[in-house]
């Protein structure tokens, strides 16, 4: 009777002691003896071994629930800012059978059809929201943000709409933002102040002349005389030709003409008597000033 029992009851305490290892422990005593009550015994001590092994049925507490705001990319154009893409599990439910719209990939919301209008929301994958117009012909949707303030344009490229979206208004399109231009700060080149000069004194005077008599007392001689001279400038506008008829009391220097720039002679015609003693004076002049003059004397030994 007792090999009975076992065969019986043994598999059948041996899984109920496995199940409910957490359970209270109950002590039976079988009316078969010390050997029925060996064998419980011992299945009681295996459903001990089992649940210091770790083999309990204890629930587990709910974790929290980890929501992840997907920042909005899809149309192109950078990421939308982070501040903008709201927790879906925030979002307030649009009104009944008002059309809705759905993203399979995170998509930028903007101020109007495409990257040339700021980005201020994204919506993630998952997040609903409320259509509120449209714009075929930019394939834009003009949605409510979600659990925010105003709407935004959102592409359609990724967009599932839900509803009767035929009484929806169609929206105009907006200004194109006017760029924020920053201006090129301006250069003011102040020219460096330079001194001007007065050109350099010619030099190496040096004079021919015709003499040819008057036939009269005074001027007893008519003479053309050709000066020349080095220019030791690169700066003159030009020289002055001074003449004095003789060193006597009276006679005066006077101007007599002037050349350009680089010119190194001059004819000057006069009357002179043999006794006198011509002189021809040559200077360089500029805006900022004259050189020295510089004298040659005119011979008459020459004439008759």
């Amino acid at each position: 009777m007792i090999q009975k029992i076992k065969r019986t009851f043994l598999p059948l305490l041996l899984m109920i002691a496995l199940s409910a290892c957490n359970m209270p422990s109950v002590a039976v005593i079988p009316q078969g003896g010390e050997e029925d009550a060996s064998i419980l015994q011992t299945i009681t001590a295996q459903a001990l071994i089992l649940e210091q092994a770790g083999w309990t049925a204890t629930p587990t507490a709910a974790q929290n629930q980890v929501i992840v705001v997907v920042t909005a990319t899809a149309d192109g154009a950078a990421s939308a800012t982070p501040d903008a893409a709201l927790p879906p599990a925030a979002n307030a439910a649009p009104p009944s059978g008002a059309p809705t719209v759905t993203v399979s990939t995170a998509t930028n919301c903007r101020t109007g059809p495409g990257q040339a209008y700021p980005s201020i929301f994204g919506l993630p994958v998952g997040q609903i929201a409320e259509v509120v117009g449209k714009n075929t012909s930019t394939n834009y949707w003009i949605i409510k943000i979600p659990n925010g303030n105003g709407t935004c344009w959102l592409w359609g490229q990724y967009a599932t709409v839900t509803g009767d979206t035929s009484a929806l208004p169609t929206v105009a399109i907006p200004p194109t933002p006017t760029p924020t231009i920053t201006p090129t700060p301006k250069v003011t080149v102040t020219p460096t102040p330079t001194t001007a000069l007065a050109p350099a004194a010619p030099s190496n005077l040096s004079e021919t002349n015709i003499c040819t008599p008057t036939g009269i007392s005074t001027p007893k001689y008519n003479l053309t005389a050709t000066v020349t001279w080095q220019d030791n400038s690169s700066n003159e506008k030009g020289f002055t030709i001074y003449f004095n008829a003789g060193m006597v009391s009276g006679n005066v220097i006077q101007s007599v003409g002037t050349v350009g720039p680089n010119t190194t002679s001059f004819v000057h015609n006069f009357g002179a008597n043999k006794e006198l003693q011509p002189v021809i004076y040559v200077e360089a002049f500029n805006d900022a000033g004259v050189s020295s003059r510089v004298a040659v004397n005119i011979s008459t030994a020459g004439c008759p």
